[in-house]
């Protein structure tokens, strides 16, 4: 797996799979301000161009830890790529708050993709991961 990129968790780091199934696309970041006053998350161009959602409007299942899902839609906003339904409700049930540090892992991408989103993650899960 390619380590992510020198940003700081502030900025995404989008992290590719070059191993087959063992490894997800994915990136770390951190909940930045307009999650809450836009209800909406940005997902990183890079990593939405090259996993081939760029031109799709549709539903998408949002797991977290516990295997729980929630139902969201993907989409453009303005400018940006991101989950532009549900997100307000993932963001309230799961108690996330600004600065806090967090990796969306897409493991299906079908007709509905599906994303884990590890809340409150760690920089130092983060570092163990790129070794």
């Amino acid at each position: 797996m390619k380590k992510p990129s020198n940003t700081s968790l502030l900025n995404a780091q989008v992290v590719t799979s070059t191993s087959g199934d063992d490894h997800h696309p994915c990136f770390i970041s951190t909940v930045k301000p307009y999650c809450f006053t836009k209800a909406l998350l940005h997902l990183p161009l890079d990593f939405v161009k090259s996993n081939g959602l760029m031109n799709r409007k549709c539903e998408m299942v949002l797991k977290d830890e516990a295997q729980r899902s929630w139902s969201v839609w993907i989409g453009k906003a303005g400018r940006h790529f991101g989950i532009i339904r549900g997100w307000t409700k993932f963001l309230a049930e799961h108690g996330l708050r600004v600065g806090d540090a967090y990796k969306f892992e897409l493991i299906e991408n079908g007709e509905i993709p599906t994303a884990q989103f590890h809340c409150k993650y760690s920089e130092k899960v983060a570092k163990r991961e790129e070794q």
